[in-house]
């Protein structure tokens, strides 16, 4: 199985939109939709680009299929998320000095999922932003138990939650370093067409 990682493409876009659509949970219990996870917020075509734009969306294909996508943001990208730039707002309360990008939403196929496609997503956006980001900010719905359990398994930091709309989110922060340990080199080869960002 050839797995790799690289940056999206506008011609990646009906992919990335198809493959959230399906991981937004539609159809599924409440219960369901926590055990499994799922993805919200608005994403058009439109989003896409303007995410293309600036850190990057980054996508896994495993021969040549679309298996997964994780988007990185700043903060003038996500306009469209008010939970996102709550995230980041309360994220650099901590530390303004920090410079800082949005990571997710994200969502791995069903039928790639336990492959370590997220892990690899992880190792190609911090590949491609620890030169330029000191902190990644990425913010879970608390109904979300499963997106909840995969953050923590990382070793990401948790913040405070806060709430939106009647919902409650948790902001989780880290180091693109957390992904860059020797034990991850295998993922780090497979990631391609990924020069480090320059500003």
């Amino acid at each position: 199985m050839a797995t790799t990682f690289r940056r999206s493409q506008a011609h990646d876009r009906e992919a990335i939109l198809h493959l959230m659509e399906e991981a937004r949970g539609e159809g599924l219990t409440n219960e369901e939709k926590s055990q499994q996870g799922f993805v919200q917020g608005p994403m058009d075509q439109d989003i896409l680009g303007r995410l293309e734009s600036g850190p990057g969306i980054f996508v896994a294909e495993v021969n040549g299929e679309m298996a997964g996508f994780a988007m990185s943001a700043e903060k003038h990208h996500i306009v469209h998320n008010p939970p996102a730039i709550k995230a980041m707002t309360e994220a650099a309360a901590t530390d303004p000095h920090l410079n800082q990008f949005l990571y997710g939403p994200t969502a791995v196929a069903r039928a790639y999922q336990g492959q370590g496609i997220l892990t690899g997503l992880l190792v190609a956006i911090s590949a491609h932003l620890s030169a330029n980001f000191d902190q990644g900010v990425a913010f879970v719905e608390t109904t979300n138990r499963k997106s909840l359990s995969v953050h923590r398994h990382y070793g990401m930091t948790e913040l405070a939650s806060f709430e939106i709309a009647g919902r409650e989110y948790i902001p989780f922060v880290f180091s693109p370093k957390l992904f860059q340990s020797p034990e991850r080199a295998e993922l780090l080869a497979a990631v391609t067409n990924l020069s480090p960002l320059r500003k």
